[in-house]
């Protein structure tokens, strides 16, 4: 190494040493704020978000039972012991156990004819199951259609035809989508969504009625 390498290296040492002494305090602060963000991070992944889990499970578990036995009002809103689906979901939003409370209650409240409200459940559920996650899509539709928001209600049927695209649950949200752009006088999309029915799930239930709802369609379209 040469003499001014040599210097250079000193130097360098002498402005972090610099550095240091006049910034000690603030680095003391950072290094215990790291030290508390990192406690922090531990804690609730593996001590608070498990006891949360615990505790949202067993206060589902008996809103689930009602819902089960078709006991909606007791599973909604609870009997006095036991909290019901709205609450849970409520409460215990970030965990499983509210996501499916969520799902209860809004399907509930669809039944219940609580639309708007069924929306809001529904809207925060999120599913990793891909019927699950198209049905909860179509939950949805069935809300705006109910609410007579025809478009919206399309789209989210189209949304939920392509989640995942399978014999179960796409044949049915595309003849739904049909159905709900007919509604809003979107002609072109409810053709594009029953063409798609016809062509592509042709053995489906919902495809035999297809051909009669696609000259129904364009007789609307022709006399617009």
């Amino acid at each position: 190494m040469s003499t001014e390498e040599q210097i250079q290296g000193v130097q360098s040492v002498d402005n972090i040493t610099e550095f240091y002494e006049k910034n000690r305090n603030n680095i003391m602060i950072a290094g215990i704020v790291l030290i508390v963000l990192a406690a922090g991070i531990y804690y609730y992944g593996n001590v608070y978000k498990p006891e949360m889990e615990e505790d949202a499970a067993e206060s589902l578990f008996m809103a689930e039972r009602y819902f089960t036995e078709d006991s909606l009002d007791l599973a909604l809103n609870g009997d006095g012991t036991y909290l019901g689906v709205r609450d849970v979901a409520d409460e215990f939003s970030s965990t499983k156990a509210g996501n499916q409370a969520s799902y209860y209650a809004g399907r509930i409240l669809l039944d219940k004819g609580q639309y708007e409200e069924a929306l809001d459940y529904l809207s925060d559920v999120s599913m990793d199951d891909e019927f699950m996650a198209a049905q909860v899509i179509v939950l949805q539709g069935d809300c705006y259609s109910e609410l007579e928001q025809y478009e919206n209600a399309g789209d989210k049927y189209m949304s939920a035809a392509s989640k995942r695209t399978n014999i179960l649950t796409t044949p049915y949200a595309l003849y739904k989508a049909g159905l709900a752009y007919e509604k809003a006088e979107n002609y072109s999309d409810a053709l594009d969504a029953l063409n798609e029915l016809k062509e592509d799930y042709s053995d489906s239930q919902y495809a035999t009625s297809a051909d009669a709802r696609i000259g129904r369609v364009k007789a609307k379209m022709s006399s617009k």
